[in-house]
């Protein structure tokens, strides 16, 4: 069954926006990622403008994580209890390589397919099981999966589209992601990966929606969140909403936007408490701010977070267990940084 919609009325939201350290000589940054101690990953400019891969402390501070050996860029997506921290660096070679953190900074280079080393990470579990995709040829992608010891699963076998992604995956072992098609036509299609499983299967649309879909985070009781059409038409050009996908369901839940707002939001994650984190348009044209949409017995019920002083754009990526929120603000023309709402 369709979950009910989202409540005609915003709550208020008691919590405050706090900024991360930038990198020094740095201007920008951006949270994706956090646990339930508190330790925050994301991705920060340098000096000399080259991105690299953050842990910002509960308090804070950030730890430049650096780079495989003759690298120059690298960016961090997910972080587990345990402090281990995924994403992907450039090597010496300048091409991409899905990569690991362990708690102490230490660098590893997950590896790919057979004949395919070129990858990305983006989410890890508390057991330590790595998702993300392989670069297989130009224009092609599979979503792979890493296993604790590093064993390499292609989960990118039958993709609908001919590529796809892996983005995250609960402590089950079941995934979210995407079967998508490189190229103007913003083809995608949420996706996911049940325990175990090897073969694709495509999440359903809204209801009078169109045909674009995207899925970017799951949590232990199998709930999907991500973003879906919400009218017919050109997929590049039509709305999208927020949506939650319940195991079993027909069709996914509509999340809505902030009451009397341009109409768009889209969902980045969702914690154990079906506490969901993402961001809706405003009523300034352009604008953005990170939410979160809570279910009550009467529904979901959306709760806009403060910005940034004169701030007009947010988003929340990322909600731990904990309810702890982090994700990136900016001012006006200013660089977004990342933040935390507290």
């Amino acid at each position: 069954m369709v979950g009910p919609p989202v409540g005609a009325n915003a709550a208020t939201s008691e919590r405050h926006i706090v900024k991360l350290d930038l990198l020094p000589g740095g201007t920008t940054s951006r949270a994706t990622g956090v646990n339930d101690r508190g330790f925050v990953v994301g991705y920060a400019d340098t000096a000399d403008n080259k991105s690299h891969a953050i842990r910002w402390s509960p308090h804070g501070h950030a730890t430049d994580l650096g780079t495989l050996p003759g690298g120059t860029r690298s960016y961090a997506y997910g972080i587990n209890r345990r402090g281990d921290i995924v994403g992907y660096s450039d090597a010496a070679d300048g091409h991409e390589r899905a990569v690991r953190w362990a708690s102490d900074g230490t660098i590893t280079d997950l590896g790919g397919l057979p004949g395919h080393p070129n990858g990305y990470a983006y989410g890890i579990n508390d057991e330590g099981t790595v998702v993300g995709q392989v670069s297989i040829q130009s224009r092609i992608y599979h979503a792979v999966k890493w296993a604790p010891d590093g064993t390499a699963t292609d989960l990118g076998i039958d993709a609908p589209r001919g590529s796809t992604n892996a983005v995250a995956v609960n402590d089950h072992g079941a995934v979210a992601g995407y079967s998508f098609q490189v190229g103007p036509g913003h083809y995608i299609d949420a996706a996911t990966w049940p325990a175990g499983a090897t073969t694709v299967t495509l999440l359903p649309l809204l209801p009078d929606g169109g045909a674009r879909s995207n899925a970017a985070g799951i949590n232990d009781k199998g709930l999907i969140v991500g973003e879906a059409q919400s009218k017919p038409g050109n997929p590049g050009r039509s709305p999208l909403h927020a949506v939650v996908w319940s195991p079993g369901a027909s069709a996914p839940t509509d999340l809505g936007i902030i009451p009397g707002a341009d109409d768009h939001s889209t969902a980045y994650d969702i914690n154990a408490a079906d506490t969901v984190a993402g961001s809706s348009a405003t009523s300034t044209p352009g604008a953005r701010q990170a939410v979160l949409w809570k279910r009550g017995k009467d529904g979901w019920s959306i709760v806009p977070l403060p910005q940034l002083p004169d701030g007009n754009y947010s988003e929340a990526t990322a909600i731990s267990d904990r309810g702890a929120v982090v994700g990136s603000a900016s001012v006006g023309t200013d660089p977004s940084i990342a933040v935390r709402w507290e």
